[in-house]
């Protein structure tokens, strides 16, 4: 049961990716942009969370203090994708952000919950960082085979400075998952979640506000407002592009929220140390594919040589 919890998680992990770069294409690639971003979607998971849980919020100690470094990593997780994604390559990105959500916990796993550790494991470690950051070996050994965009490089020192929060706080995120569930006093998965996300929501909405805030003693009288409204690709906001971030909002929330009850459930039994590996190299697949699929992205030697070695990597878990 523990893998097919892991290959739900696997899928609609993978899928949301499509709805945020919806969103993303739409927005002015702003902090405050991701902060609406993760605004919207906690309160599209909170509709269909709270019935799921009888409209009832349980709280324990651990949860409580799983849930803040939840909630925080993912406000920071929301903005820095935004900016990174403005910024530079979405290879990049992804890289960062697959790779900060397997060495953590793996780490962690090991540390915290004597998790063992064998060669085969350590094999397949170094070849799934390897497979996550074949993409920028290959641009540096063979720059004039690289095909993307000079402005999508992403080798200025601003964009791997988001790409590296990125990568803190996107395991700080899959820690915080893991340890809400093998904590001694540990709530549901759905409490969980539903505590997470009205946190998120709640801070979220503070955040927009002060933001409108600094604005409005900048000089725009509109501050709040605009805070909410003014961050579209091509202002104004008009009701086809509101209804477009709120869809891609809806999608996303629905997909990461169904991916984090499988995640959860899966975190109960399964050793992190072999759960956030396996989730974040077939995440890698999955996201090359629906890339071919849906935006006709051309699959290249680099992307080849690195879903290959992901691949092999998660052989050697297997074993």
């Amino acid at each position: 049961m523990e893998y097919l919890y892991l290959a739900g998680a696997c899928f609609f992990f993978s899928i949301q990716f499509i709805f945020n770069k919806l969103f993303t294409s739409r927005s002015d690639g702003s902090f405050a942009a991701g902060v609406w971003n993760a605004l919207a979607t906690a309160l599209f998971m909170l509709i269909y969370l709270l019935p799921m849980g009888g409209f009832a919020v349980s709280i324990s100690q651990s949860a409580l203090l799983c849930s803040l470094i939840y909630t925080a990593a993912t406000l920071i997780c929301s903005g820095m994708t935004i900016l990174a994604m403005k910024n530079g390559k979405l290879s990049v990105i992804t890289t960062y952000m697959l790779l900060g959500g397997l060495v953590l916990p793996f780490v962690w796993g090991i540390i915290a919950y004597k998790e063992p550790f064998t060669l085969t494991k350590g094999i397949g470690v170094v070849i799934l960082l390897l497979s996550m950051v074949s993409g920028i070996l290959w641009d540096k050994l063979f720059p004039g085979k690289n095909t993307e965009p000079s402005e999508k490089s992403g080798n200025s020192m601003l964009f791997h400075i988001y790409c590296l929060m990125l990568f803190l706080s996107n395991g700080l995120v899959s820690i915080a998952t893991t340890a809400s569930q093998k904590a001694e006093d540990a709530v549901s998965s759905d409490a969980f979640l539903i505590l997470c996300k009205i946190e998120t929501a709640a801070a979220a909405l503070v955040i927009m506000v002060l933001i409108g805030l600094v604005n409005r003693k900048k000089g725009d009288a509109h501050g709040v407002k605009n805070a909410f409204v003014g961050i579209v690709k091509n202002p104004p906001m008009t009701g086809k592009i509101f209804f477009i971030l709120l869809a891609s909002c809806a999608l996303y929330a629905v997909s990461n929220g169904v991916a984090n009850i499988f995640s959860l459930n899966c975190a109960q039994t399964m050793d992190a140390s072999i759960q956030f590996p396996i989730l974040s190299a077939v995440v890698i697949l999955f996201g090359a594919i629906f890339g071919w699929l849906f935006f006709h992205e051309k699959i290249e030697k680099r992307d080849i040589a690195g879903l290959l070695l992901a691949a092999l990597g998660i052989v050697f878990f297997i074993i």
